[in-house]
């Protein structure tokens, strides 16, 4: 038999587990002969889909991790297996609007997200303001739209040179300036010009289309949406420590934080010294600091934005209108958070006991550079959630942590994917496959379904020749 062919995967979150089950898989068919290790600089699996239990018995997910319909029937397979029970838990998401209401009671000012269709909730001279926006637009067609809708049920994405000439040419001004650029400027943290449009198929969804007068004055209902959530687990990390059970032992190396490869000889070297050869690298850490690392490309001119997660615990009662809600949205400069998540609402496990206390998670975007200061930030985040009416201002605080991602969201400039095209190649001819989140540095497709599938057939394509259809 020829010698085994040595992997080393570097890091261990959904796309690394993807990729290491099916090399597995491919092992034990006697298809292929390979060695694995994987590195993983943390002291725990899981990658972004780790979650953290505070010494008080409060968990959260680092950030929001819910599954729901997938086409990836590989990975709905794994992950049932791994859960057993799940919740299904309606979709309950709002947003935040009272910079357009003259209401006082700020708990007045949310409506149903998207935004973009709920506009039938503003006060009637925005409200026609942006209505009569939106027919502009509609009413700009192309001479060839008709057959254009027979071919393709949905309008495709306009052309546009960037995020912001996307949002005026599809949301109209008036809507991009009350909620469009304000939430996406806070959460990206860069101007909208800054960013290409390729990305928002699927992402960010566009307007209903207006309906006649006989029919319902929003356009459309949504049919009723649910997501799962492990029922008994505290977390989705567990579900992702379940599925690494799978994998041998002694591939996985904890606190293994790589810090150089040397593409010429090809070893790996940690930052304690140890080295080892490898063959094939499969990458799932962000391209840009692997960039740096092997040497092939040290100054990546990519954007990425920084996260902070502030989990607040509360003793109870929850305040009733936010039992229903999954996460509500905040567009407004003055508010520190984007997102805030009900996460003590997905199961009764996330708290040291359900009856007694409830949590929010609370995400705050940051520039890449800038110096954070975790208590400050705590405590404004808790004056701003008694701002917006998510909690009493006498409610009791029993737990407060503050987590910070320094890489939150790859940004997708306007210059990505022609930098990502020739990195990839670069990397590739060194047998180095960057994947993931970050190793993709494609936002489009970084949920859980899509990384794990992405590892899953990076392994296919170097070892069977198969096609990726994720990346």
């Amino acid at each position: 038999m020829d010698e085994p062919r040595r992997v080393v995967i570097v890091g261990s979150g959904p796309t690394a587990i993807g990729a290491a089950l099916r090399l597995q898989e491919l092992i034990d068919e006697g298809k292929i002969n390979a060695e694995v290790t994987i590195l993983e600089a943390a002291n725990r699996v899981g990658g972004l889909a780790s979650s953290v239990t505070t010494p008080r018995g409060f968990t959260f997910d680092l950030g929001v991790h819910v599954t729901g319909q997938s086409k990836y029937h590989d990975f709905l397979k794994t992950i049932d297996e791994a859960v057993g029970d799940w919740n299904y838990i309606p979709r309950c998401v709002q947003a935040s609007m009272h910079h357009v209401f003259p209401s006082r009671d700020t708990r007045d000012c949310y409506v149903p997200y998207p935004v973009q269709d709920s506009i039938s909730h503003f006060p009637g001279p925005i409200r026609e303001q942006c209505e009569q926006e939106l027919e502009e637009l509609a009413s700009k067609v192309s001479p060839h739209s008709f057959l254009l809708k027979l071919i393709i049920p949905q309008d495709p994405i306009p052309s546009c040179a960037n995020f912001g000439e996307f949002a005026l040419s599809t949301f109209g001004e008036t809507l991009t300036k009350l909620f469009i650029r304000p939430y996406n400027e806070k959460i990206w943290t860069v101007p909208l010009e800054s960013m290409a449009a390729c990305w928002v198929e699927g992402r960010v969804p566009r307007p209903a289309k207006r309906k006649d007068n006989n029919e319902n004055e929003e356009g459309r209902k949504a049919p009723a949406v649910v997501f799962r959530y492990p029922s008994r687990l505290r977390g989705v990390g567990e579900m992702w420590k379940r599925v690494v059970r799978k994998l041998p032992d002694d591939w996985i190396r904890l606190e293994a934080c790589v810090e150089r490869i040397d593409t010429e000889d090809k070893r790996v070297t940690l930052a304690n010294g140890f080295s080892l050869p490898y063959d094939i690298i499969i990458s799932t850490i962000p391209i840009d600091k692997l960039g740096r690392i092997c040497g092939l490309a040290p100054d990546l001119p990519l954007k990425h934005s920084k996260v902070v997660l502030v989990g607040i615990g509360l003793a109870r009662p929850q305040p009733i209108h936010t039992e229903p809600l999954s996460w509500a949205y905040y567009p407004q400069p003055e508010t520190i958070f984007y997102r805030v998540t009900f996460i003590s609402n997905f199961n009764e496990h996330l708290t040291p006991n359900v009856a007694l206390y409830w949590s929010v998670l609370c995400e705050i975007g940051f520039d890449s550079e800038r110096e954070v200061d975790e208590t400050t930030i705590a405590e404004r985040t808790i004056q701003d959630l008694i701002r917006e009416g998510v909690i009493n201002s006498d409610s009791s605080i029993i737990d407060r942590w503050v987590h910070v991602l320094p890489y939150g969201y790859p940004i997708p400039t306007v210059n990505r994917n022609e930098t990502l095209a020739k990195t990839q190649q670069l990397m590739e001819a060194h047998e180095i496959y960057s994947r993931g989140r970050f190793g993709s540095w494609l936002y489009e497709v970084a949920n859980q379904d899509h990384s794990y599938t992405m590892g899953r057939e990076v392994v296919g394509r170097i070892f069977m020749g198969e096609s990726e259809t994720v990346h």
